[in-house]
């Protein structure tokens, strides 16, 4: 059976109200799953049945959750074939056949009790989700056993080269629309994004980079409060993080305090290190959106010094509101996602492209001075012999 997770049943019945619109974007799909029961043996001849048919998901490349749904006809369920029963002419049964389901990179396994069966990030990994029944035997007095049956869910980590991240109304997917030929829904209220929208910027030289527009976070995502986990998992798989906030500061609604700029960037930055502290490891850029706005300039200029060297004013904060490592931005950008001018966008384009460089030249280094360690190490274990530590 397949279950789509709260926000895409939102999304199914604007479909339905809107023929004309497609679901664009799945990352997340439940399906049952059953292994096949063993077959019975033979007491006569002490006869072994099959072992029941497994049940794989395995890694494909070209793919999407949604082509997956497709291809799965309305099924109630994934079930692999029962074991062959042993016979006169067949003392050891066949076993059942094995069923793969093929699955887009970049998917974690979860089960429905909450834990985790495995990952499928690049072509040709394979999971084992449902094992198959043992086949009748002496040990088990002949009898097939049934197969493991359980739901699973399939739940994608968008690859992008920067993700964005922000608290809802953020000026997110405006500007997603003004740097890509991505077109997300935009309105002047939160949680505009339910469902990430990657957009592509094209360059006169061929280069392509991704960008995505992940749902907006609030306080306490990171115990998977409003879209909490379904945004974050996203950001794991991207190379740069991009802040996205607003110079006015951001207030979810009358029940909530009003968060300041800072305020705001402080509490993106613990929301991601309680999520997984590694993350913040990542290059991080910051732009301060919205200069558009009445008293834009003044407002950032009182916290120009600060964005630039956060921690200068890390104490005149509550510990709560804290976060033991901050990140170190390698830029900071004030912009106007809506009337930013085509020069602007240019500039920011490129920016992003400039870091986005750095980063490949950076990890390149890396990756040589980690070959250079263990080539030294190599040779020293040659020379030498091994170390007892």
């Amino acid at each position: 059976m397949v279950w789509l997770t709260p926000t895409f049943r939102e999304a199914a019945k604007n479909l339905q109200k809107s023929p004309k619109k497609a679901l664009t974007f799945i990352d997340s799909l439940r399906l049952h799953v059953q292994g096949g029961a063993g077959g019975m043996g033979h007491p006569k001849f002490g006869g072994v049945g099959g072992r029941g048919g497994r049940v794989y998901v395995e890694g494909v490349e070209d793919m999407s959750l949604k082509d997956l749904m497709k291809s799965l006809k309305g099924k109630h369920k994934v079930k692999a074939s029962v074991g062959q029963d042993s016979n006169a002419r067949s003392i050891l049964g066949r076993p059942g056949n094995d069923v793969v389901i093929q699955c887009p990179t970049g998917v974690t396994i979860m089960s429905e009790y909450g834990n985790k069966l495995g990952d499928v990030m690049k072509k040709g990994d394979i999971v084992l989700v449902a094992e198959g029944g043992v086949g009748g035997s002496p040990t088990n007095g002949y009898c097939g056993a049934k197969g493991q049956a359980l739901a699973i869910s399939l739940d994608l980590k968008l690859i992008a080269d920067v993700a964005f991240v922000g608290f809802p109304n953020a000026g997110k997917s405006t500007l997603l629309s003004k740097l890509s030929r991505a077109t997300p829904k935009i309105a002047n209220y939160p949680f505009t994004t339910l469902r990430p929208t990657v957009g592509i910027v094209s360059f006169p030289d061929e280069r392509q980079i991704s960008l995505a527009d992940l749902p907006g976070l609030i306080e306490g995502a990171h115990v998977n409060r409003g879209l909490g986990h379904r945004f974050l998992r996203h950001v794991e798989r991207s190379q740069v993080l991009l802040l996205v906030v607003d110079v006015q500061g951001f207030q979810l609604s009358h029940k909530y305090p009003h968060r300041t700029c800072i305020e705001t960037i402080l509490l993106l930055n613990k929301e991601v290190e309680l999520y997984k502290e590694f993350l913040l490891n990542k290059p991080a850029m910051l732009l301060v959106n919205k200069m558009d706005t009445e008293g834009a300039k003044e407002r950032y200029r009182e916290i120009t010094h600060a964005v630039r060297d956060l921690s200068s004013v890390l104490h005149k904060y509550p510990p709560e509101m804290r976060p033991e490592r901050l990140f170190e931005f390698v830029s900071v950008q004030c912009f106007s996602a809506k009337e930013a001018t085509e020069f602007e966008v240019k500039e920011c384009q490129n920016e992003i492209r400039r870091v986005l460089d750095w980063v490949a030249v950076e990890t390149e280094a890396q990756k040589e001075r980690e070959l250079e360690l263990l080539k030294k190490l190599q040779h020293r274990q040659t020379e030498y012999g091994p170390t007892v530590l």
